[in-house]
């Protein structure tokens, strides 16, 4: 079964084996019967902010947030998860730059404005700032002023200093593409070419984060019945009702047309990337007027809660489950994508944390230290070559 689904499906890689639920329950034994090498929660502020967010709660939109990122314990270097799998360096301070690029109001109401927007920009500045990067925003920028930003902060010098980059864009889009402030369309291949290894070299070998909140369609996802297998076809009645959405409720997309957008392909110079969409091709990314996008609400909810020890990739994966619990009142559910290029190794904010203490190695000429009290004299430096090979004096019993 798994080579017919390997030969339908190149990419697909699955387990020659088969296991059984028997196998599956021994196994499970086995290996919760392993002591954890890593706590849940390293310390007592760890432990309690543990329970400060959990991914089992009700999902509900909370607007402007109070955020705060939990700082780490340790510098996390290694990950035994990943069979060794080494990280990024992130100890410098700040660890990078950061910009977040907003276009809430469009000229001459080309587009439709992005209510909200202003939510998702503060919380995602709050969390940002905790995570202890240096944090521009630029607002409602025209064609030529966007490029023109693209291109002041990917040549700045202080990447060469930086541990890590980190782009948000919050726009209109439909698949491949972002509208600026003046309505003339961006296709985000050439965005993230501004940071690929030949046209940023200052960025070579770190981390390039980036956040996109737009539309990649106009399709809604209408969810699916998790009690058992849909089969009905939707009615007249309920195509109808998705216009008529409630009225702080909207979509951050536009009409799209039969044509795919030209989206152009990764280079190999392309590395050490990882872009989070919050929707996936062809769908839309809903927006409530007053608390702002599902997406990015449940992203910093995640993040200014596990980042202090977890990485990366998997607090993008708690961030699709915690979207996952999101709905409206027609029912609408959404699906965030991750897309990774050439991403090697993991990624720990370790918040908090500022350069590894190096321990001291005992030189081997430095006498070992002795059980109980030492004669004073013998720890004085000596003053003569003699006096280096000397045994220390017996103690009394």
């Amino acid at each position: 079964m798994s080579q017919g689904l390997s030969g339908l499906v190149p990419c697909l890689s699955l387990e020659d084996q088969i296991y059984q639920a028997d196998d599956l329950i021994s196994l499970n034994t086995s290996l919760s019967s392993q002591p954890s090498t890593e706590p849940l929660c390293q310390d007592s502020q760890s432990e309690g902010s543990c329970g400060t967010f959990s991914m089992e709660s009700d999902a509900e939109e909370k607007g402007f947030m109070d955020v705060r990122v939990i700082p780490a314990s340790f510098h996390r270097s290694n990950s035994q998860q990943c069979y060794q799998m080494a990280a990024y360096p992130m100890y410098r301070r700040p660890r990078g730059l950061a910009i977040i690029i907003d276009i809430e109001v469009y000229e001459n109401d080309v587009q439709e404005r992005r209510f909200g927007s202003n939510v998702d920009v503060e919380n995602m500045k709050a969390l940002l700032g905790g995570l202890e990067f240096d944090v521009t925003v630029e607002k409602n920028l025209h064609f030529a002023h966007f490029f023109e930003v693209i291109t002041k902060f990917c040549s700045d010098k202080r990447h060469q200093e930086a541990d890590m980059a980190v782009v948000v864009i919050l726009s209109h889009g439909k698949d491949g593409v972002v509208y600026t402030a003046d309505g003339q369309s961006i296709n985000m291949e050439y965005i993230y070419e501004f940071f690929n290894n030949r046209n940023c070299p200052l960025l070579r070998g770190k981390p390039k984060f980036f956040i996109v909140q737009a539309c990649r369609g106009d399709r809604p996802d209408q969810g699916v019945d998790s009690s058992g297998v849909f089969t009905e076809t939707p009615s007249p009645l309920r195509i109808v009702s998705q216009s008529k959405r409630r009225r702080t409720e909207t979509l951050d997309a536009i009409a799209c047309s039969q044509d795919s957008s030209d989206v152009g392909k990764a280079r190999p110079t392309w590395e050490d990337m990882i872009i989070a969409y919050s929707t996936i091709p062809g769908y839309a990314s809903l927006r409530d007027h007053n608390k702002g996008t599902w997406f990015l609400q449940s992203l910093v909810e995640v993040f200014m809660t596990h980042a202090h020890d977890t990485e990366l990739v998997d607090l993008l994966r708690m961030t699709s489950e915690r979207l996952s619990q999101f709905t409206n009142e027609m029912g609408d559910k959404q699906t965030c994508n991750i897309e990774m290029r050439h991403l090697y190794k993991r990624i720990y904010f370790n918040p908090g944390l500022g350069l590894p203490v190096t321990k001291v190695a005992r030189s081997q000429s430095m006498p070992p230290c002795y059980q109980g009290k030492v004669d004073q004299e013998f720890l004085n430096l000596p003053r003569k070559v003699k006096e280096c090979f000397r045994q220390p004096p017996e103690r009394k019993s």
